[in-house]
């Protein structure tokens, strides 16, 4: 107290002599009362809660307080009529992961933005693995999805995710659950965001010999109560693609067609879903279905996947008016008109 009062003594002294007083300075600024000068401490204004500001009576204009328990904490003054917030940036809130799906020596981690980016447009986001610390960063600002890779197959891994803005870096997300990296072996095998149903054999578009790569499906539909192929327009789309490998082809001319990728007809279903954080989700073709129900049984029996309805749609075109779909009670298939509302399974590649 004694050294309290001392410090004060000095700070009038030199103020009723000099006019200014300097902490940290022997020259203060011409144009400042107190000039203070420091290369490793800050200036701490009154700290308070919001209801002990709001109990200040008579505030004068320009009076500044930190009100600790305000949205996270904020620099409040008063103009002369009403309190408002100092515009203040500072890193982002953690975002938050909501997915993960395993690879061949790599994971795709799905997030979306945090609900306050600090102030400051978030940048970029950078997924990290446990064990190993292994990284992948993607530049955006707003939710998506980051594959990182070179991890270690049979080996299980955790991620959390990071948003980075011009101020710095948030906390890290809450741990994923933990998945196992790994090659598909066999049809049914869990991989890549679905389930596999189709490996590529010699002579098949994607086939690489000494490689394994095939078709996935999603775990569930992606339209409830069936969907319409076309998207109220009936025109040609050249979507005649029926082999193996030609199924996303045939999504990119539909869509090209019927518009933007839409939630309101069979392709544009299939395109928008994001399952396992992949965004190349596709309608399969009339063959790539077929495979879809050869394989049915085998779908049906592995954990988390729902079981098939009745009528399917393709991406095969048979004509302006109509499309091949395909029955998986007894694998029959027809070409069927455009408006008539079956059910989606989408499907994507690896």
């Amino acid at each position: 107290m004694k050294h309290f009062f001392t410090l004060i003594a000095v700070v009038l002294l030199t103020a009723t002599t000099f006019a200014q007083v300097g902490i940290g300075t022997t020259n203060p600024d011409d144009s400042a009362v107190l000039d203070i000068n420091s290369t490793t401490k800050g200036l701490l204004i009154p700290r308070m809660t919001n209801v002990q500001r709001q109990a200040i009576t008579n505030p004068a204009a320009g009076l500044q307080v930190y009100v600790t328990d305000f949205n996270g904490g904020r620099f409040m003054f008063y103009d002369g009529t009403e309190w408002g917030t100092l515009c203040i940036e500072k890193r982002p809130d953690a975002p938050t992961i909501t997915g993960v799906a395993p690879g061949n020596e790599q994971a795709t981690v799905s997030f979306t933005a945090p609900s306050s980016d600090g102030g400051s447009t978030i940048t970029s986001y950078t997924a990290t693995s446990s064990p190993s610390g292994i990284t992948g960063t993607i530049s955006q600002a707003g939710s998506g999805s980051i594959t990182v890779t070179g991890l270690t197959n049979g080996t299980a891994y955790t991620f959390t995710i990071t948003a980075t803005n011009a101020i710095g870096t948030s906390a890290a997300s809450a741990a994923s659950d933990a998945v196992t990296p790994q090659i598909a072996g066999a049809v049914g095998d869990s991989y890549g965001g679905g389930i596999v149903f189709y490996l590529f054999v010699d002579g098949d578009a994607g086939y690489v010999e000494g490689q394994t790569h095939g078709l996935i499906a999603a775990v569930e539909d992606q339209s409830s109560g069936g969907i319409r192929w076309f998207n109220g327009s009936e025109v040609q789309t050249n979507a005649s693609g029926t082999l193996i490998g030609t199924g996303s082809s045939n999504t990119d001319a539909i869509i090209n067609i019927q518009g933007a990728t839409e939630t309101s007809y069979a392709a544009g279903l299939a395109r928008a879903y994001a399952g396992g954080g992949f965004d190349d989700w596709f309608l399969p073709s009339k063959d790539e279905l077929n495979q879809m129900y050869e394989n049915k049984a085998t779908l049906e029996a592995v954990a988390g996947f729902t079981a098939f309805g009745i009528l399917y749609w393709s991406s095969t075109e048979f004509e302006k008016g109509s499309a091949w779909r395909q029955d998986f009670n007894n694998g029959d298939q027809t070409n069927d008109g455009k408006g008539n509302p079956h059910n989606v399974r989408a499907v994507r590649a690896f």
